[in-house]
């Protein structure tokens, strides 16, 4: 289950990289969508080292925080996958999943 933990930091991780470096691509000019598209991906990014954070120290305070954001990116994620059903948000709602029953069981 640790190695499902570690999968699933990197790929929440990597997502939000992807995100992040795609919105200087999809858009032109500075806008307040581009710094939403980019700060969604900074979230996923933040979410990943949060659990990297909990992976490596094991401590309970640190298992709260990091169960209290992986069910709010579970919420969210899962929702935006029902509405807009891209395959990179599905991805992301997976990501998001595996990260919090991986928080879980490691527990």
């Amino acid at each position: 289950m640790r190695t499902l933990h570690l999968v699933a930091i990197a790929g929440i991780m990597l997502l939000g990289i992807a995100h992040s470096a795609l919105s200087f691509k999809k858009y032109n000019q500075i806008s307040a969508e581009a710094f939403w598209f980019f700060s969604a991906g900074l979230a996923l990014v933040f979410a990943g080292l949060a659990n990297s954070l909990h992976y490596q120290l094991q401590m309970p305070v640190t298992f709260r925080y990091t169960l209290a954001i992986n069910v709010l990116l579970v919420l969210f994620t899962v929702f935006l996958a029902i509405k807009v059903t891209a395959p990179t948000t599905i991805l992301v709602a997976v990501f998001s999943i595996l990260l919090c029953i991986a928080v879980l069981y490691n527990h």
